[in-house]
């Protein structure tokens, strides 16, 4: 009668984990088609332009699928002492990034629920990350509109005290090549 228990015992836990399994892959799958996260990978490889407004210098954005294609890293200002780098990628329903900022904080952001005329937006979700309050001096937010097949226009908010203080604009070609890593 004990190995008949255990052996049904076994056969009960094996189905619950290959249920359960079943339903994590099904998540993973449904969370890799989000069409806010397939914009992302769209855009892939190597961006070149200048700011058209705010003070930063000319730049170079890169885009690179990573982890299995379950998340996107962006480099911003590639290559300059305002190198900054942000990872985008699923949080159950919701496209979610951490901004590794030159500032030296890393602010969460959440993409808005759907791609609206090849524009993405992201906005702070009240997670400053490593301030002291969400008052202190962070990026806020961003949108990336693809206007074309090979323009990019990249678009940021910086915020300090609940007032913007700069806006950010770039207006990128993709280049050929592709992300040096």
């Amino acid at each position: 009668m004990r190995k008949i228990l255990t052996i049904t015992t076994l056969a009960v836990l094996a189905f619950t984990f290959s249920v359960h399994a079943e339903e994590q892959t099904g998540q993973a799958t449904k969370a890799a088609d989000d069409p806010r996260l397939e914009f992302l990978k769209s855009l892939a490889g190597t961006w070149v332009g200048e700011a058209t407004e705010g003070e930063m210098p000319a730049g170079v954005f890169e885009f690179r699928v990573t982890a299995g294609g379950s998340a996107v890293e962006e480099r911003e200002m590639v290559g300059t002492p305002m190198e900054m780098l942000t990872v985008y990628h699923m949080d159950g329903k919701e496209l979610v990034a951490t901004h590794y900022c030159m500032l030296g904080n890393q602010p969460h952001v959440t993409a808005a629920k759907r791609v609206v005329d090849n524009t993405l937006t992201f906005a702070c979700n009240g997670k400053p990350g490593n301030t002291r309050s969400h008052d202190d001096k962070h990026i806020h937010g961003w949108t990336i509109k693809l206007d074309g097949e090979n323009t990019l226009v990249y678009s940021g908010e910086l915020v300090e005290e609940g007032e913007l203080t700069e806006a950010p604009r770039f207006l990128l070609t993709r280049q050929q090549e592709t992300a040096s890593r």
